[in-house]
């Protein structure tokens, strides 16, 4: 059974929370867009005081009344305990939210899945997020091992239940290469072999983050999705063959048609480094800045205490901001580029990048 397959079986037991039908595109020029906006200065503290007029959002470059503006001051809970801080006057709590962690260990070493499960661990007992919090398992049978809930207990069962995966290609045993790529039956894996392991774990990630992308689009308002990982480049190159080396694979159009379906459906990724203080190569690193960046998430790296990147990361919305602007009226199908501007100097915004719209069928 091929990834999606797998991934589609695995959660169709999450139908009432992830969605029988996903729909990731605006279908009417009168539909609200909505642009949830992160504000922090250079010493990257949120800033909280700012007001409607303060913002000014152009879709394709051109400006937008806005239709809708709200401060987002929702409470965190510091402690497995429960307890809320208080509010100040005036101010509202928002509405949970969802929160998918995603523990990657499709493209994490063996030491750094072992690393991350005890953090993850760690966190789910002693942080009570605001948000409903599921939890997906990517590796050699993707699956999700527990649904959006707010019962940390249960989801500490479920993070501990996962079984961390050695990967065959760090092993001198040819394994099960031998019956997926015809492999060869010396002591390794040729580069070859190497070479279609790693584009098949690449092809996996990208089909497995668009699935989710689309079942998250069910969901109402802002998606926080975090990726612990080792992460994987966006080229590949080709397997050295005697002093030619062979093309490289270039996955641009597919991280772009990803980057497309996580803008729709307003999930803002968080990558999360596993492999803590050991520095990631560069195009690893690319990959992971590229998606926080580009869907108003945050990037968490060089850090041992991924616990506290990934407490950081569900904090992020804490303090936040919602825009609404409408669809232009006859605004042309496709994927509309949003820009958000604020007029106070040295003040840096997060948000999504892109909206879709589709004409008529």
């Amino acid at each position: 059974m091929g990834c999606t397959g797998r991934i589609a079986v695995a959660l169709a037991v999450a139908a009432v929370s992830f969605g029988q039908e996903p729909d990731v595109v605006i279908r009417s020029t009168t539909e609200l867009v909505q642009v949830h906006v992160v504000a922090t200065d250079a010493h990257g503290s949120r800033v909280a005081d700012l007001k409607r007029g303060d913002f000014e959002v152009l879709d394709n470059h051109k400006p937008q009344p806005l239709t809708l503006f709200t401060a987002d001051r929702g409470s965190s809970v510091s402690a497995a305990s429960g307890s809320h801080a208080g509010k100040s006057a005036g101010e509202t709590e928002t509405t949970p939210g969802y929160a998918l962690l995603v523990i990657d260990w499709l493209n994490t070493k063996y030491a750094d899945q072992i690393q991350s499960q005890e953090k993850v661990v760690k966190l789910l007992k002693s942080f009570q997020p605001r948000q409903r919090v599921a939890l997906y398992l990517l590796g050699s049978k993707p699956r999700l091992l527990h649904d959006f809930t707010s019962d940390m207990d249960a989801l500490v069962q479920a993070a501990e239940s996962a079984v961390p995966e050695f990967d065959e290609m760090d092993n001198t045993p040819v394994g099960r290469f031998d019956a997926r790529y015809g492999g060869a039956t010396g002591s390794g894996p040729s580069p070859e072999e190497k070479f279609m392991h790693d584009y098949n774990r690449i092809r996996e990630t990208l089909d497995t983050f668009e699935w989710l992308a689309e079942r998250l689009a069910t969901l109402p308002g802002r998606k926080t999705l975090l990726w612990l990982t080792n992460a994987f480049p966006v080229i590949l190159p080709g397997p050295t063959m005697g002093r030619a080396p062979s093309p490289a694979i270039i996955y641009t159009q597919d991280f772009e048609r990803l980057l497309a379906k996580l803008n729709s459906a307003d999930v803002a990724v968080y990558p999360i480094d596993a492999q803590g203080l050991q520095v990631l190569p560069h195009s690893r690193r690319d990959t992971m800045m590229e998606l926080a960046s580009r869907t108003g998430g945050n990037g968490f790296y060089d850090r041992n205490d991924l616990d506290e990147g990934m407490r950081l990361a569900l904090e992020d919305t804490a303090m936040s901001y919602t825009l609404g602007f409408h669809a232009p009226e006859g605004a042309a199908p496709g994927i509309h580029e949003i820009t958000v501007r604020v007029n106070r100097p040295k003040v840096k915004l997060r948000y999504r990048e892109s909206y879709q719209i589709i004409g008529p069928n």
